[in-house]
């Protein structure tokens, strides 16, 4: 049976468009334009090649389908050479079916759409944490992060940088847990974002993070010196998903200052949860003890749904870090008792600064033993050879 008929002028120029001049091979992206400009054909390495072959006896050909879709766009890729020679290499047929070279087109139209509806977002490379809390496994769908990120982001690249603490055999209840997970924590940022900043190769960092808080308090004190990091917290309502709503009146944070004197300051977080005075003072027995708090005007765990929220909230935990050091003086001992979402974690632990606040060990509460002290953040030097208490 003949091939079917050569693609139109229409149908070249739609395939060209949609693929912006680049080649649609996953992970290639190669420029072809140049071929054009030169009008040079004999160097010609651009190519327009279908997924379902026009040749019914060609790689992927159909004895209908070659024909009817010989000159429609969905059915045609713009490659480069290697790439084309690549996906009708009879060795590797079987390898590049139908199927998958279609969602490597529609990936790849998806992408360009994406990163060209606004030409003035800021690329962000996106980083996710995730970790079991409890008996509860998580992970954080790359879609929904990037569906978060606009239109003021767009993703830098399309292979996240993941911090992946879900395979730990010990659970967050097991004393040892805290130390293998943050000394990971610290080896993963170390290698793969810090370095990459101060080299210019990341522009912005947008944080995707579900791990237990204490761990996302170091997270944030690791960030802390990169200004250029958007948080980002999942919402249940009313569709699950890291889109910050921005549907509820602003929420108001205030700062309740606790008695001169004492050198023991114990700072409640109250966000998603009221944490209650006797709870703190249960763990402190016949200790003095300056009790602190930072309080929102709404309390529950669905509360915090305006990014501007999360902004203010990282404000004023660092003015009251400030005014815990100006009351108590920066050898007062910090004690955090957290009841906070896990965007409000990262950015308390970036609110922090090693030069300018006090040392604080982070406390969780667990059931039946009530706040357990589990993680302490100290100086940059002091954090790099520290072991989590058990």
């Amino acid at each position: 049976m003949a091939r079917g008929r050569s693609p139109s002028q229409k149908t070249r120029i739609l395939v060209w468009g949609r693929a912006a001049g680049r080649c649609q091979y996953h992970g290639c992206g190669k420029r072809l334009d140049g071929d054009l400009v030169t009008g040079d054909l004999a160097k010609n390495h651009a190519y327009l090649a279908h997924i379902i072959a026009s040749d019914p006896g060609g790689e992927r050909g159909h004895p209908i389908l070659s024909h009817r879709l010989a000159d429609d766009p969905e059915n045609i890729m713009l490659m480069c050479d290697p790439h084309h020679r690549e996906i009708d290499d009879k060795a590797k047929i079987a390898r590049y079916t139908v199927d998958v070279l279609r969602e490597m087109k529609r990936a790849n139209e998806v992408r360009i759409e994406r990163l060209l509806e606004n030409p003035n977002a800021t690329p962000a490379h996106i980083l996710r944490i995730a970790a079991a809390i409890g008996d509860n496994e998580t992970a954080v769908p790359l879609r929904d992060c990037i569906e978060a990120l606009r239109p003021e982001f767009t993703p830098a690249d399309w292979r996240p940088i993941d911090i992946k603490i879900r395979d730990i055999s010990q659970k967050d209840s097991d004393p040892s847990y805290y130390p293998v997970v943050i000394d990971a924590l610290r080896k993963k940022i170390g290698r793969e974002i810090q370095g990459r900043f101060a080299d210019g190769e990341l522009e912005h960092l947008a944080v995707f993070g579900f791990a237990p808080i204490p761990v996302l308090m170091e997270l944030g004190r690791l960030l802390s010196d990169l200004s250029a990091v958007s948080v980002y917290g999942r919402h249940r309502e009313p569709t699950p998903g890291w889109v910050w709503p921005n549907d509820r009146e602003p929420l108001e944070f205030t700062c309740n200052r606790g008695s001169p004197g004492p050198k023991k300051v114990a700072l409640k977080i109250s966000v998603t949860a009221n944490v209650a005075d006797d709870r703190v003072i249960q763990v402190l027995p016949d200790e003095p003890v300056s009790i602190w708090e930072i309080r929102s005007s709404r309390l529950g765990a669905s509360e915090l749904r305006n990014k501007d929220d999360l902004s203010s909230f990282r404000e004023l935990v660092g003015k009251t870090f400030d005014a815990i050091k100006d009351q108590h003086g920066m050898d007062v001992e910090l004690l955090v008792f957290p009841a906070v979402p896990a965007a409000c974690a990262v950015e308390f632990g970036r609110a922090w600064q090693h030069k300018a606040h006090a040392p604080f060990s982070v406390w969780d509460q667990v059931p039946e033993l009530g706040f357990v002290v589990r993680h302490e953040i100290r100086t940059s030097i002091e954090a790099s050879t520290q072991k989590s208490p058990g």
